[in-house]
């Protein structure tokens, strides 16, 4: 036999019958809970059963709040922690990756932003303050450019450069030039 709880079960269900060996475990199950209760512990399977609680990751800005940081460092990686949280500071996870391969620090296995902040933080605290807050000042890993006004200003400047298709200009610019030809 292959489960030895089975093979002990078989000779007392054959002789008891199966319905009071299941009620006798009903209460013997039963008892079990109670005084798990009034000790205040727990059975096995009430331990089985409990979904386990998951811990909450900490938020960039607690993260943040737990490093020991100098004074002149904790507002800028502060500052950062608050960004990264509005999605002001590496807003994807491409963005992270960009950082981590730009500052030389291991792209984490897990593609999530909020599995990044240990390591992110981590090397932000040890960068000198200056760069910290060049960071912050130039909006280094904000994401992508914001291209919109310019490529706008670029649009509206080119058509006064531009003759438009049926202007004298442009049609006397496409008209082939006549030259002379010498003759001998």
């Amino acid at each position: 036999m292959k489960n030895p709880v089975e093979a002990a079960l078989r000779p007392i269900v054959s002789e008891y019958g199966l319905r009071r060996v299941l009620e006798s475990l009903g209460k013997i199950v039963d008892a079990q809970r109670e005084s798990s209760v009034q000790v205040g512990g727990s059975s096995d399977a009430d331990r089985r059963k409990k979904p386990k609680k998951r811990r909450a990751k900490a938020t960039a800005p607690e993260y943040v709040s737990k490093l020991e940081l100098s004074s002149e460092k904790m507002a800028p990686v502060a500052d950062l922690a608050e960004r990264f949280e509005r999605k002001a500071f590496l807003p994807t996870f491409g963005d992270i990756a960009h950082f981590c391969h730009t500052y030389g620090i291991e792209v984490p296995a897990s593609k999530t932003r909020a599995s990044a902040i240990p390591r992110v933080f981590k090397h932000i605290a040890l960068l000198e303050a200056e760069e910290i807050q060049r960071i912050l000042d130039d909006g280094l890993f904000s994401g992508p450019s914001r291209l919109g006004p310019i490529a706008d200003a670029i649009r509206r400047n080119g058509r006064g450069s531009t003759p438009p298709a049926s202007s004298p200009a442009r049609d006397s610019a496409l008209q082939p030039i006549e030259t002379p030809i010498a003759r001998n």
